[in-house]
């Protein structure tokens, strides 16, 4: 997210609840509202990220102290505080922080008259789902005076629909871990005819070729092989086999937004029943695809894939939903599942996944990303042709 939608978003939040200042946590919200990445963030929740942003525009970014020079690599010219962990609570520091922020925001005499009368000073936004009870405590003892209120259904609103700019990093994010992708595969083709690559080795190829071809982060690279493909991940182990039906399920990220894709391939050529799993998960994929358009609820597109599935005879797996949106998270909103009743807008990206069973029980799944525009979804994912499975059979030139 730009800088300047940023800033319209939240003035828009601060004229409707009448705060004047807001708090973020969520490593994902603090990156779609500051364009910094923090690649494994949400892997180190004991080491807490805070965004505060005031009514009159001025900032303040609180992180730990070794991630600070790695902020000012990528610009950042707001305010910056850092904290280290080996010497101070990391909690009890951000709290202080924010307190000691908001003073600046807030300043003096009215603020002064209503403390002094026992009336909050101010109100002032954070994410409720991502605060903990503990820290919500270090707040309340830090800033006795203020009225805190969520904002989480307006970040959900925020992080749903990309501007130009998110969009063009999410076609490039996918582009990244396509191409690595390809490379593990050219790989694993190439040693067919030694003793063949390890399904360990091979989820390590698509890391190293993400990371060779300009990616910034790498996340889940997985290759359900044969039986071990009936679970949606495992602990990869032993090698591929010949006549095994495979699915990759990788994700990696760009400059703070991610890409997720799911390719199925067989070792050898395909067999006629494997073939016609494939087409079954396709023709339900293109049926999530024909209703991405703005006006359509996310539950509708669920329930029709489900009615789809039943009246073909497939083995539809529903317990995986047909969708999901991405961003700054792998995951995030909307959710094509029964429960999610999101109307599907301009400017929402979705991973369609639509998970279905091939002949020995194995989750079959070809993944890709569309943003929803006015007419047909625009797929920012596809750079190669996937419409049939995939044969390792040893020769290049299948790429």
């Amino acid at each position: 997210m730009s800088k300047e939608k940023s800033s319209r978003i939240f003035a828009k939040f601060f004229e409707q609840t009448g705060a004047s200042a807001v708090l973020l946590n969520d490593p994902n919200s603090v990156s779609c509202c500051t364009g910094l990445e923090f690649p494994f963030a949400t892997h180190f929740p004991e080491k807490p990220l805070g965004y505060l942003f005031s009514k009159n525009a001025s900032s303040l970014l609180i992180c730990p102290y070794e991630w600070t020079q790695a902020v000012l690599d990528q610009g950042w010219t707001g305010g910056v505080r850092s904290y280290d962990d080996q010497n101070a609570d990391p909690f009890a520091y951000l709290a202080e922080q924010t307190a000691d922020f908001l003073k600046t925001v807030f300043g003096t005499g009215e603020a002064g008259k209503e403390r002094a009368k026992g009336k909050p000073v101010a109100v002032v936004g954070l994410e409720g789902q991502y605060i903990s009870a503990a820290f919500q405590q270090d707040l309340d003892e830090a800033c006795p005076d203020l009225q805190w209120v969520d904002t989480g259904e307006l970040l959900r609103d925020v992080r749903m629909i990309k501007d130009k700019r998110e969009i063009e990093l999410l076609r490039t994010s996918a582009e990244k871990l396509e191409f690595g992708l390809i490379g593990a595969l050219q790989h694993l083709e190439g040693s067919l005819e030694e003793n063949g690559y390890t399904l360990p080795e091979f989820c390590e190829r698509i890391r190293v070729h993400v990371y060779e071809t300009g990616g910034t982060a790498g996340g889940i690279a997985a290759a359900p092989a044969g039986r071990g493909g009936t679970v949606w991940y495992g602990l990869p182990r032993g090698k591929f086999a010949p006549g095994e039906l495979i699915r990759i399920e990788a994700s990696s990220r760009y400059m703070g937004y991610w890409a997720y894709t799911s390719r199925m391939m067989t070792i050898g050529e395909a067999t006629d029943i494997q073939k016609r799993a494939y087409r079954e998960n396709l023709l339900l994929k293109e049926r999530v695809v024909e209703m991405l358009s703005p006006g359509v609820k996310a539950s509708n597109i669920f329930e029709t894939v489900e009615e789809l599935a039943a009246a073909e005879g497939i083995d539809f797996r529903p317990e995986f939903g047909v969708g999901h949106g991405i961003g700054t998270a792998e995951m995030e909103a909307p959710y094509l599942i029964p429960s999610d009743e999101t109307v599907l807008r301009e400017g929402m990206c979705i991973v369609v996944a639509v998970y279905t069973e091939g002949p020995g029980k194995e989750l079959v799944c070809s993944k890709d990303t569309y943003c929803i525009q006015s007419g047909d979804p625009q797929c920012v994912s596809w750079y190669h042709n996937w419409e049939e499975l995939y044969e390792v059979t040893g020769f290049r030139s299948a790429h």
